[in-house]
């Protein structure tokens, strides 16, 4: 019996240890380990929370830079569009300018032309006045006054 009761002593001793350990110890160990889960939960759903946070941010970002890149190109078109219309302006008004400067030019020949038709004419009619005069003044026969006007021409071809 002697084993008998210190196999019952040693389990009652073990029983109230258990007991003792339990109130002392594992409630507070226990109250500790559910603290640190509560916590390691909260901050998982707080990961959760800011990891969602972040890909909002990114596809917030992302359509930002989608518009951004979208207003980029709508402006170089209408910069390239506009480029074109000057252009075409400085391209008509070039051709426009042509046009006056041959228009002027036209101008100027014809003038000119005129002039030197002038000139000739006064020119003809001058020495066709002289030829009269030396033939009037000479007054020889058909056949010398051609030999007057062709000296005459002569004359005035060599200067």
């Amino acid at each position: 019996m002697d084993l008998l009761a210190q196999l019952l002593t040693t389990l009652v001793g073990f029983f109230l240890l258990v007991v003792v350990l339990g109130k002392l110890f594992w409630r507070p160990v226990l109250r500790i380990l559910d603290q640190r889960r509560t916590q390691i939960e909260d901050d998982l759903r707080r990961a959760a929370q800011t990891k969602q946070e972040v890909t909002q941010l990114q596809e917030a970002h992302s359509q930002k830079l989608a518009k951004i890149h979208e207003e980029a190109r709508v402006k170089i078109q209408e910069a390239i569009l506009e480029g074109k219309r000057i252009s075409l302006e400085i391209q008509e008004q070039a051709r426009a300018q042509g046009r006056t400067i041959i228009a002027k030019s036209k101008e100027t020949i014809e003038l000119e032309l005129a002039k030197a038709k002038v000139t000739l004419r006064d020119q003809v009619a001058g020495m066709t006045l002289e030829a009269v005069e030396r033939i009037l003044h000479q007054k020889l026969d058909p056949t010398a006054d051609r030999q007057i006007v062709d000296a005459v021409l002569d004359e005035l071809e060599q200067q």
